[in-house]
């Protein structure tokens, strides 16, 4: 089967979406089974020209391509990335070929919702036209059924390939390793944690906090240097997967106090390496996490609510060794890549 795989540039971008695009050009499993045709758009911090020479090239290659090819599988955000996106279901649809859309974006609801009717009704359609929309929680799929009910909706959450021998953690070492492990911004919530890390400090000196991230990071260190933090906070900026491997096998406790997610990978991967996260109850993370069981939920924005969960974890450290193995048990239940790859590859069957 000849699949056109279009999406952001994997050697330029370092997403989350890449991250998930990576997984499926590089499998061997999939590779089996079918040949992708991969159709890059842009990439991270591309000047205006150069998105759109990106665009354009990628346009002329979809064209190019889509008569050999048997099926289109679209991996799409929001702002003018869903539009022209959109712009290729409909090419694909005039030439008679079946579209995949892959839906990732954290905040899509926001993009929604600020369009006006007609472009509401127009995503709508959008949707319709494909023969299958990827969504990443269930949460999400009932939000984008609500807006679009006669769309094929597809559940599949993202999925990590799991680490091999490794046992529940405990908090018996003499450094506490918190890991903030994503972009640093806002949405994530990066400025709620680093507002509440001074309190946590004071109260437990053996706590460090290692930030991986892209981001500004000249700011994050002048930040950090202002509140006094500079002996507690390892700033790592963007870390490559050895780098990750190491941080995770450290590792204690994953803060995460995100305002939108889909399903963020960096949970996934954190709770497969045993880390307790403390998070929020947004996108997908409901689906993996169940607070007090496997990590502790908090309100977006509480930042009192945020510095009580992780003192409540490091008061109770049997507690904490007993959810770090069920973190390590609930995504190896259900977040397993080779099954991802299995139920991709019956949903490409499918639409033959």
């Amino acid at each position: 089967m000849q699949i056109l795989f279009v999406g952001e540039n994997i050697h330029t971008s370092r997403s989350g979406v890449v991250t998930i695009m990576k997984q499926l050009l590089e499998s061997d499993f999939l590779k089996q089974r079918v040949r992708y045709r991969p159709i890059y758009t842009t990439g991270d911090n591309f000047p205006a020209v150069k998105k759109l020479r990106g665009w354009l090239l990628a346009y002329a290659r979809f064209l190019f391509l889509l008569p050999g090819s048997d099926l289109v599988h679209i991996h799409h955000a929001i702002n003018l990335n869903f539009w022209l996106t959109g712009g290729m279901v409909y090419v694909a649809r005039l030439f008679g070929k079946k579209v995949i859309l892959h839906n990732h974006a954290a905040d899509f609801h926001l993009f929604y919702n600020g369009r006006s009717a007609w472009q509401q009704r127009l995503m709508g359609s959008i949707f319709a036209a494909a023969d299958a929309n990827i969504v990443l929680s269930t949460s999400w799929q009932q939000w984008y059924r609500s807006v679009a009910p006669r769309a094929n909706w597809v559940l599949l959450p993202n999925a990590i390939q799991l680490p091999k021998n490794l046992v529940a953690k405990s908090l018996s070492g003499e450094e506490i390793v918190l890991v903030y492990l994503a972009r640093i911004e806002e949405r994530k919530g990066f400025y709620n944690l680093m507002n509440v890390l001074p309190a946590l400090v004071a109260q437990y000196p053996r706590c460090r906090l290692y930030i991986a991230g892209q981001g500004d990071i000249d700011a994050v260190r002048a930040l950090v240097a202002d509140k006094g933090l500079s002996d507690a906070v390892v700033i790592m900026g963007h870390i490559n997967n050895e780098q990750k491997d190491s941080i995770l096998r450290k590792g204690h406790i994953l803060v995460l106090p995100s305002f939108n997610e889909g399903l963020p990978m960096a949970l996934l991967e954190a709770m497969a390496y045993g880390l307790v996260p403390v998070t929020t109850p947004v996108g997908g993370i409901p689906d993996v996490v169940t607070s007090g069981e496997n990590g502790l939920l908090v309100a977006p924005g509480d930042e009192a609510a945020l510095l009580k969960s992780i003192t409540s974890l490091l008061a109770a450290p049997r507690h904490y060794q007993q959810m770090s193995a069920n973190a390590k048990q609930r995504v190896g239940q259900g977040f397993e890549l080779r099954r991802y790859k299995e139920r991709l590859a019956e949903l490409y069957n499918s639409l033959k």
